[in-house]
């Protein structure tokens, strides 16, 4: 090798040399800013001068995000090993409704409504007939202080030589019940119970019709346990009344009571068992009649009760005019009924006392 090329190859190494050193000095100079690519592991530079880059990562991955510089304060550590990132299709959720109003519009409808939080209402559960036939009928009871049966409570049952068919249709039973609780309620309060304190229990027997013809009722008073079938095929109220009145009497005619004076009352010669239309009011509507009808001429406790069953009619017949003998008969009547119940006083006048005072 000639010298001259000897000169210039050591002046080339010397001058490679001195490069080294430089770069060496420069990447100790910036070794605080050395980074790990958190995906593939490359060694970045991160400078302030853009100008300057070492190793760069391929042009699909510059938007790739670059660990910033407070991740080098693990000393040295090898941070973590990230998973590749997957760039995912950002959710997108439905916009909701612009709900907000100025103070003079409404943006919709919907606005308007206000949500409702509370709980929805159950369900209604409607009573069957059967349930509200045995709840009035408890009512009756617990009210009047009186037993009420129907249905199948009264087969077999028979009075006065007559057999009874009970009532099957419930929609009958309550019409029934529904009546007898008007009736009842036409009576002072408390009457029912004076008289079953007084050693007369009541029990109302509810029931079709009787096995013989044309019966509308019975008051069965063969012992203090009074009972009164009535044969709801027929008008209940006046029935009811005729036979309640029964159950008064049964009462007043213990305490050794007579009505003395009552056949008086009647037309001369004239014998209970015999009957006269001539008599009748329901026959002649005439005032002057003696009877009310011609049942009342069987004795004179069908004669009072059938009168009564009248006094309880919601009209006034005349044979009720003043000074008449039906009213006297009426009177009469009245005036007993204050004497022995202590629930009736002379101070008020009850619903049987309308056609008479």
């Amino acid at each position: 090798m000639k010298t001259n090329g000897k000169l210039f190859l050591a002046k080339l190494l010397i001058s490679f040399s001195i490069v080294l050193i430089g770069i060496g000095v420069f990447l100790t100079f910036i070794n605080d800013k050395v980074v790990l690519h958190p995906v593939h592991d490359v060694t970045v530079a991160v400078s302030d001068d853009d100008g300057i880059s070492v190793t760069t990562v391929d042009d699909d991955e510059k938007n790739e995000s670059i660990i910033e510089n407070n991740v080098s304060s693990t000393n040295g550590q090898k941070p973590v090993e990230s998973k590749p990132v997957v760039e995912e299709k950002p959710e997108i959720k439905p916009e909701k409704p612009n709900t907000t109003t100025d103070n003079n519009t409404n943006t919709s409808n919907s606005d308007n409504k206000t949500e409702n939080t509370q709980t929805p209402p159950q369900a209604v559960v409607t009573p069957t007939i059967e349930e509200k036939n045995a709840t009035l009928r408890n009512t009756i009871q617990n009210t009047y202080g009186v037993v009420v049966k129907y249905g199948n409570e009264t087969n077999g049952y028979s009075v006065g030589g007559m057999g009874t068919i009970a009532l099957s249709d419930t929609n009958i039973i309550n019409t029934a019940l529904v009546n007898l609780n008007k009736a009842l309620a036409l009576y002072p309060s408390g009457f029912f119970q004076e008289v079953k304190g007084k050693g007369f229990p009541l029990t109302f027997y509810l029931i079709k019709r009787y096995s013989k013809e044309n019966v509308t009722g019975v008051t069965d008073s063969s012992s203090k346990n009074i009972v009164i079938s009535i044969a709801t095929d027929y008008d209940f109220a006046d029935t009811f009344h005729h036979e309640v009145y029964h159950y008064m009497e049964r009462y007043i005619l213990s305490t050794g009571f007579t009505f003395t004076s009552w056949n008086t009352l009647n037309p001369s010669g004239f014998n209970y068992g015999t009957f006269n239309g001539n008599y009748s009011y329901a026959k002649t509507y005439s005032e002057d009649a003696f009877f009310v009808n011609t049942y009342a001429m069987t004795d004179q406790y069908e004669d009072r009760a059938s009168t009564f069953e009248y006094m309880m009619k919601s009209s006034k017949a005349s044979c009720f005019n003043y000074g008449k003998t039906i009213w006297l008969k009426a009177k009469t009547m009245c005036e007993q009924i204050d004497y022995f119940f202590s629930t009736v006083t002379e101070s008020n006048k009850e619903h049987w006392e309308r056609h008479v005072y």
